[in-house]
């Protein structure tokens, strides 16, 4: 019976009923979740091991750092690839308590989290 009533009352205010949010997981998600072989990069690497740096100047909750990874693996100039590859672990764990350097690097790294997005 309380039921009715609430839904008499949804209909004289006109609002619609609550509807849980739900992800939709668009092609960007979904490439970059899936694992791809990627040429210039050492055999015993897993991409999991990668972006220690996005990690640090993002956050390890920001999807961000996901897609910056997708832009590393898949796009970035191999050059640039091998030296991330080489020096990432130990720039991300300096990168670990300084805010400011984190806050530059996140500038950085948005515009190829940007062309990432775009396609």
């Amino acid at each position: 019976m309380m039921n009715s009533s609430r839904d008499e009352r949804m209909k004289v205010s006109g609002r619609k009923p609550y509807t849980k949010p739900v992800l939709n997981k668009g092609p960007v998600l979904a490439n970059i979740t899936a694992a791809q072989t990627v040429s210039g990069i050492p055999s015993d690497f897993s991409d999991s091991d990668a972006c220690w740096v996005a990690r640090a100047a993002f956050g390890e909750n920001d999807l961000r750092w996901l897609i910056f990874r997708a832009w590393l693996l898949e796009d970035a100039p191999r050059w640039f690839r091998l030296l991330y590859l080489r020096h990432g672990k130990v720039v991300g764990a300096w990168l670990a308590g300084r805010a400011r350097s984190r806050q530059i690097v996140r500038t950085l790294m948005t515009p190829a989290v940007n062309r990432k997005l775009r396609g």
